[in-house]
């Protein structure tokens, strides 16, 4: 959160008022400390936004709304604090679509179907699929109106720093806890780092991306 709006606030006018939320307090307090310029608060989520009406131009939102249990209300809560002709700009990485390519392609949708529905104790809720949701939700709350959009992130190498890599860690964490077992992890891991070795290496994931007006 506080690099992207750091960022922004290098391609915006110095008189842009930036705003960020997070509900992880650490994030807040080292993102408030490194851009002193912009405003970031801790709060999560629980049906209303402690904003007022109509004070932004634009809200965007990346990642977010899986972990959100009442996703309509905080729908509404956009639309709230939203100007008239407000933008929305929503992004999702839909985990579901991550793909390795293996020949134990049985182990690699495991693996995938594990990291997707991996519920992290920060998390109020979870939707591996929520990218490809994001389209629904907006429209069909009518407060809302945009078209939708994807970006496609691939690699082909496999080493640390790399997404597929470091999710294929967060998935050695969930091996042997009932999705995909140790050995099965250890086979696929095994293979895309054989593959990695050939210049056969690929792995691919989409996010799904809305972009709107305040209806």
């Amino acid at each position: 959160m506080g690099d992207f709006l750091g960022l922004v606030s290098q391609n915006v006018s110095a008189k842009s008022k930036l705003f960020g939320v997070d509900a992880n307090e650490r994030f807040t307090s080292e993102a408030n400390n490194r851009y002193p310029s912009i405003n970031f608060a801790c709060e999560r989520f629980d049906g209303r936004l402690d904003l007022p009406d109509t004070s932004f131009d634009m809200i965007v939102t990346i990642d977010v709304l899986e972990c959100i249990c009442d996703k309509e209300a905080l729908l509404g809560e956009f639309h709230r604090i939203l100007k008239p002709h407000g933008k929305v700009l929503a992004a999702h990485w839909d985990w579901d679509t991550m793909a390795y390519s293996a020949k134990c392609k049985d182990v690699a949708r495991k693996a995938v179907s594990a990291f997707s529905d991996w519920k992290q104790p920060w998390m109020d809720n979870c939707d591996g699929q929520m990218g490809r949701k994001l389209w629904g939700l907006f429209e069909g709350s009518r407060k809302f109106r945009g078209k939708p959009d994807s970006f496609n992130l691939i690699e082909t190498t496999y080493e640390t720093g790399k997404y597929g890599f470091d999710r294929m860690q967060d998935i050695a964490k969930l091996a042997g806890k009932g999705r995909i077992s140790r050995e099965e992890y250890e086979k696929l891991h095994s293979e895309l780092i054989e593959n990695n070795a050939k210049g056969q290496y690929f792995f691919c994931l989409t996010s799904f991306i809305y972009d709107a007006e305040k209806a």
